[in-house]
């Protein structure tokens, strides 16, 4: 049985899949036989076989989130009506400041004619005609974060790191210390979405000062999120996968 978890970028990819391992046992793999899903570094693309049992988890990150559409429709469509690659499909997505209804929306006009039920933070049974005309179900998961007010995965992580006092002061004057350089760093910091990376990034840089010169995947593993209770509590559905 073949599950499908799309985010949007690497560093989601890499969480989720720390995530998943610690705390629902999923362990990494080699590619699937006879499921070919082609990935393109070239285009930020990522993706990674994990084994559960009987049970093959991948998860991909597509590029950006602009890029699901293209990413379903040229690499996991065909997989899934020709040969019903996926029993379930779950999409973790950044809320950034889009409303929940225009996210739905978007993937759901990206997945038809696969998907057409689609709710936030919820499983839902969805129904497809295969390529042998059967009727096939399909499980389907959008997860947006956060979902209740603007962000990204970085404003959850953050929070997350927030949960002990001690480190909700280091938190909090990263984000003083952004906010006092952004005005004179506009050739790095373009937008709010770069701003929260810095935060972030300049959080992990004290917490962790020994992993300074490592890769931010690095950074990413040093860190037991599987203790977050805020977490547990986002992640609840999709560690149902």
């Amino acid at each position: 049985m073949n599950k499908l978890i799309l985010c949007e970028g690497k560093v989601d990819a890499i969480l989720l899949s720390y995530y998943l391992e610690r705390t629902c046992g999923w362990t990494h793999k080699n590619n699937v036989k006879n499921l070919d899903i082609k990935i393109n570094e070239a285009n930020n693309e990522y993706g990674y076989w994990y084994n559960r049992g009987d049970e093959n988890l991948l998860i991909c990150g597509v590029g950006g989130k602009d890029n699901f559409n293209t990413f379903f429709k040229n690499k996991i469509h065909d997989a899934v009506v020709h040969s019903s690659a996926f029993s379930r499909i779950a999409v973790v997505t950044d809320r950034d400041n889009r409303q929940i209804s225009s996210i739905q929306k978007s993937l759901k006009s990206a997945f038809q004619p696969i998907i057409s039920i689609i709710e936030n933070n919820a499983w839902t049974s969805n129904t497809y005609r295969n390529s042998f005309g059967q009727q096939i179900k399909i499980d389907f998961l959008m997860l947006v974060i956060p979902s209740d007010n603007e962000g990204a995965l970085e404003t959850l992580l953050l929070d997350a790191i927030s949960e002990d006092p001690y480190d909700e002061v280091i938190v909090n004057k990263c984000k003083m210390y952004i906010d006092e350089i952004e005005p004179h760093a506009k050739k790095y910091i373009k937008n709010g979405r770069l701003k929260l990376k810095a935060c972030l990034g300049v959080a992990l840089a004290v917490q962790y000062p020994e992993k300074i010169f490592t890769l931010i995947d690095e950074q990413i593993r040093s860190v037991r999120w599987e203790n977050s209770d805020l977490l547990e509590k986002c992640f609840n559905e999709l560690k149902k996968i």
